[in-house]
């Protein structure tokens, strides 16, 4: 999979009549594809009025970021294609896909990278100074995901990851501090006082 970034959706300012009819058909297409690439789809929609109702997100979302382009939109379902997730992705996920951008050089794995190397965390959540981290972000999110969905299915943390991974990003964007990676404390060499014999 691509190294990209999903970007947070922000609430749409966009009317239905600035988007022209063609951009509408585009994304009923574009739906269609993408139904047929996440099996899991229909666990994204309560039902059809909620799947109409995302859809209609969806179309104010793509064209106020400017990706209703059809090319812009062929290498999104390219990328979208080469996810290993089988659940629908999120608006904010997709415009990532579309304006494709590195997740390392912002210190992060990529969402195909996260799963195997959270489960790796895992292990050393209770020792995170045993664990080699690429940047303070990459600690911040392993350790949220760690803390929010340790004890819960791991279905429900695969589908928190894009979500949490987004927030890192928009985290660094903004310029935040996040907490130092830990580090292991050297254990100084304890001195055994010996008993100092005065006989000859």
């Amino acid at each position: 999979m691509t190294n990209v970034i999903p970007m947070q959706a922000v609430k749409s300012a966009v009317k239905k009549s600035d988007i022209p009819d063609n951009a509408v058909r585009l994304i009923d297409r574009m739906f269609i594809r993408l139904k047929s690439i996440f099996p899991a789809w229909k666990q994204a929609f309560a039902s059809e009025v909620e799947y109409n109702e995302t859809k209609q997100v969806w179309l104010e979302e793509l064209f106020k970021a400017g990706v209703v382009e059809p090319m812009k939109l062929k290498h999104g379902l390219d990328l979208a294609a080469k996810s290993t997730s089988p659940f629908f992705p999120s608006v904010g996920q997709f415009i990532a896909w579309c304006e494709f951008e590195s997740y390392h050089e912002l210190g992060l794995p990529t969402l195909e990278e996260l799963e195997p190397l959270l489960k790796k965390y895992f292990a050393y959540a209770r020792e995170p100074h045993n664990f080699n981290f690429r940047s303070p972000a990459e600690y911040w999110l392993l350790s949220e995901l760690y803390r929010n969905y340790s004890k819960k299915k791991w279905e429900d943390c695969q589908k928190a990851m894009p979500r949490i991974l987004a927030q890192a990003v928009v985290k660094v964007r903004s310029g935040d501090e996040f907490e130092p990676i830990p580090i292991a404390i050297e254990e100084k060499p304890k001195v055994i006082d010996r008993p100092v014999s005065y006989t000859h």
